[in-house]
């Protein structure tokens, strides 16, 4: 057998001959076939009977990954193959997200097939997304476990300005990966896998940390002690639902040694609403421990506002969608002062996102809105090209001075 077999993420190439894998083993994987031919064996009547052969597009080895029971079958390869692994996390994380009925019917389903059917291997499964798309997917997961197992990512920084002088109120940490040739790879395309392959736990984590250090840094060397800047961190719906998540991220709040207060975590409506009782659970947490919560991309998720009152929330991002449109967009405007009115009535802080004209800046200074964020005023930068920015603003060099 072919020793990258043992890596459960890495693409694997396997010679004609070899078995992938045996009847009655266990298996932590299954295998999507990206190239060659794969035979499926069990023993009937004390004799291997071939029971089909695959190719490319079909995946083979799922079914002991859903209801965990030995393998009901052979695998060998007839020619020499490329199969993309499907892992047993990746699995277990969709099977979460599915409703619990769901997944009482799936395992019941392959229950009776293996009764009924002698517990052969199920007929081949033909993906109705195009197998490009499928080992895309596949691919990314992959490299993004190895990435962030060999420290491979990035994290940028984005500040948050007072509109009233511009100063530095604090710093927004987004995650950036550059995949070689293929550049920077978009981020909703890797946090969306970070998601659906659970990577995105210790992915928060990760970024969690070195945003902590990196505000030490940050504070340290261009700002007086008592202009306490803060950083604020996305929190994914998987991070917030997860059991113990909340702990684990607090651990690392710890171990980091920052400032609980001065750390900000941003959180989608969505993530918010999708679980209520967990949310909650978790905010409480970090609440307890002084630090801050926002909500991100306000107004673009659900519409119901009464989750205002529920949980104890800090702060509003105002959508870069609504600041995009004004002051030229009317019903933007009026819908931006409304938001800025509710901060105001429930004592909430607004930031308003995606900044880029100083007439849109002069618009919500006029509003009333006290922190903004856009390219604007910056970028989202690596933590060295961050540092020489505020250099620069500090010694008067900054050529990117706002006027409105």
């Amino acid at each position: 057998m072919n020793t990258n077999l043992h890596n459960p993420w890495e693409i694997q190439h396997v010679a004609a001959g070899e078995c992938i894998f045996r009847e009655g083993e266990t298996g932590d994987r299954a295998y999507l076939i990206e190239s060659g031919s794969v035979e499926i064996s069990a023993k009937q009547h004390g004799a291997a009977q071939i029971l089909s052969v695959l190719g490319e597009g079909d995946v083979f080895g799922e079914m002991t990954l859903i209801d965990g029971h030995p393998r009901s079958a052979t695998a060998r390869a007839l020619d020499d193959c490329t199969l993309l692994p499907i892992t047993r996390a990746q699995i277990e994380t969709k099977l979460g997200n599915a409703d619990p009925l769901t997944r009482l019917l799936l395992k019941l389903i392959l229950s009776r097939f293996r009764g009924t059917h002698g517990e052969r291997e199920p007929a081949p499964f033909k993906h109705t997304r195009t197998l490009q798309q499928v080992a895309a997917e596949l691919n990314i997961a992959t490299d993004l476990r190895q990435a962030l197992e060999g420290d491979a990512l990035e994290v940028h920084y984005q500040p948050i300005v007072r509109l009233t002088d511009q100063t530095i109120a604090g710093f927004e940490a987004l995650a950036r990966w550059n995949r070689g040739a293929e550049g920077y790879v978009p981020p909703p395309k890797f946090i969306a896998v970070a998601e659906d392959t659970g990577l995105i736990l210790p992915l928060g984590r990760w970024v969690l940390n070195q945003a902590c250090r990196a505000l030490q840094r940050l504070q340290a060397q261009y700002c007086a002690a008592d202009e306490a800047l803060f950083m604020s961190v996305n929190v994914a719906a998987g991070q917030l639902h997860h059991h113990g998540e909340a702990q684990m991220l607090l651990d690392t709040i710890t171990a980091a040694g920052a400032a609980p207060a001065r750390i900000k975590l941003e959180i989608t409506e969505t993530a918010l609403l999708d679980d209520p009782q967990a949310a909650a659970r978790a905010m409480q947490a970090f609440c307890g421990q002084g630090i801050r919560l926002a909500i991100d991309d306000f107004g673009t998720g659900y519409s119901g506002l009464n989750y205002l009152h529920r949980f104890p929330l800090h702060t509003l991002k105002i959508d870069r969608s609504f600041v995009s449109q004004i002051p030229q967009d009317a019903a933007c405007l009026r819908l931006v002062r409304a938001i800025l009115g509710l901060c105001r009535e429930m004592n909430l802080v607004a930031i308003a996102e995606g900044v880029e004209l100083p007439e849109q800046a002069a618009a919500l200074h006029a509003l009333g809105c006290e922190f903004a964020q856009g390219y604007l005023f910056a970028r989202p930068l690596p933590e060295s090209d961050t540092l020489q920015w505020m250099e620069q603003r500090a010694t008067g060099d900054d050529k990117q001075s706002v006027n409105f």
